[in-house]
């Protein structure tokens, strides 16, 4: 399997980041070119931020996608305080919908990480359901049949 282009860069408290991962992996198979952070309790944020430079240092800043999973958690602090000295890609929220998006899209020749962010925060909206509502509008769409 060639490696993409496009790095991804899962960062969480945790070890959601390490699941999502695997998750990924379990339904797409293995994948090339992404990694998983996680922040724990005797970990400080700097720690963390050190890491992340350093996938900055070796990939570089416009070949990476960050994906974190709480606005203004530390995990997210830690990316966007890459931001004094990069021009990074951050998306923040991440569900398992947008990391498969970008998974599955960002090997498509004119594949960009600015796209690709686009497309993970739309792939994120259209994943969110309130199914009990969405059940209870198929019966009535039955019952008119």
């Amino acid at each position: 399997m060639a490696d993409s282009k496009i790095r991804v860069v899962l960062v969480s408290h945790g070890e959601q980041s390490k699941g999502m991962l695997n998750t990924v992996q379990m339904l797409l198979g293995e994948q090339t070119n992404i990694a998983a952070y996680s922040l724990y309790p005797e970990q400080t944020i700097d720690d963390l931020t050190k890491v992340l430079r350093e996938e900055i240092e070796k990939y570089g800043a416009e070949n990476i996608i960050f994906l974190t999973e709480l606005k203004h958690g530390s995990p997210f602090n830690a990316v966007v305080s890459l931001t004094r000295d990069y021009d990074v890609y951050h998306v923040t929220g991440t569900n398992l919908a947008m990391l498969m998006t970008i998974v599955l899209e960002r090997d498509f020749e004119g594949a960009t990480c600015e796209g690709l962010c686009e497309a993970a925060i739309n792939a994120a909206a259209d994943s969110y359901v309130d199914v009990r509502k969405m059940l209870m509008d198929s019966d009535d769409d039955e019952e008119d049949e």
